[in-house]
């Protein structure tokens, strides 16, 4: 008895591992008419002698007569510049209530959007005339739909940076404010993250992001909401090094804090605006201010007073 059931343990294990084997044939196959069909799509950018080679770009956007839309077959027209220019070195934070255009606005500068009229310059060329390459190389942009992907910490954090050391990977963490918790990790830089981020708190998802962008150490930074998922004492001190860390390069921060540019216009208090030095408002898609963060503020203040003399008449 004990004879026969080792033998016909033997002979059953080859049909396990056979059925093992047609499963995994099938993983291969789904996998393999993945890779072709990507590889089947257009590349992002086709060889074009046209395009225009720049090793460093320094963040002077000039806008005239801009007319932006996500893709061709999109006729909405979000975001209409009638004149916009930034200067290198510049910091401005662009404010607006939801859907009002700042993350649009990010996207055009950082060359995703087709512009269907008026003209876009960046460094005195023309922004579609750029080769794509250049562009990310010299733009650090950090949206909202930013992620985490399927691997380790370093893995995530080095994407655009495959030969930063781990001395430089915390240098750019301590400015995000991710350095505390990831010392704290069992196997550090090679602890495993999940798709998404899955595990990880908004916070910590966060300081990550703007690690792995600070990391490329880029001239031009676009910021969407950097801090919108921090805690108050961690957003202050990412500022604090944020501000440090800039340097001459050029800031365009997108922001609508906590109640969003309805508190800005109540306390003037969002965090934010302590880095920057000019302020754009926009509204429906469009410039609706342009102006020093001073003369923004006490510009603003100037309308509440007479909205509030207007009410105490009204209810006079």
């Amino acid at each position: 008895m004990v004879a026969a059931s080792m033998l016909g343990s033997r002979m059953i294990a080859p049909m396990a591992n056979l059925c093992g084997v047609l499963a995994r044939w099938q993983q291969v196959k789904a996998a393999k008419m993945g890779l072709d069909n990507i590889m089947q799509l257009p590349t992002e950018t086709q060889h074009d002698d046209s395009l225009i080679h720049r090793d460093i770009l320094h963040g002077h956007y000039l806008f005239e007569n801009a007319q932006f839309r996500y893709h061709n077959d999109d006729q909405r027209i979000p975001l209409r510049l009638v004149r916009l220019e930034i200067m290198p070195g510049e910091r401005i934070a662009i404010l607006g209530r939801n859907g009002a255009g700042k993350s649009t606005l990010l996207q055009a500068m950082a060359g995703g959007l087709e512009m269907i009229q008026g003209d876009a310059w960046l460094d005195n060329l023309s922004l579609s005339h750029i080769d794509m390459a250049d562009l990310r190389r010299n733009i650090g942009f950090l949206s909202q739909n930013a992620r985490l992907f399927f691997g380790t910490l370093r893995e995530n954090l080095t994407l655009g940076a495959p030969h930063a050391n781990d001395e430089q990977i915390f240098d750019a963490l301590e400015v995000s404010g991710g350095a505390v918790f990831v010392r704290r990790l069992a196997k550090g830089l090679d602890h495993p993250i999940m798709e998404g981020g899955n595990g990880l708190s908004g916070g910590q998802r966060q300081s990550l992001l703007l690690a792995r962008m600070l990391l490329r150490s880029p001239n031009i930074v676009l910021l969407d909401e950097p801090s919108a998922s921090l805690d108050e004492h961690t957003e202050r001190e990412f500022i604090q090094r944020l501000h440090q860390w800039l340097g001459n390069r050029t800031l365009v921060v997108a922001t609508s804090r906590r109640t969003g540019y309805q508190y800005w216009i109540a306390t003037h208090r969002v965090p934010i605006l302590e880095l920057v030095e000019r302020v754009v408002v926009l509204k429906e898609g469009q410039l609706v201010m342009d102006a020093p963060k001073a003369q923004a503020l006490n510009a603003d203040r100037m309308q509440s007073h007479r909205r509030e003399w207007k009410n105490e008449n009204q209810s006079a």
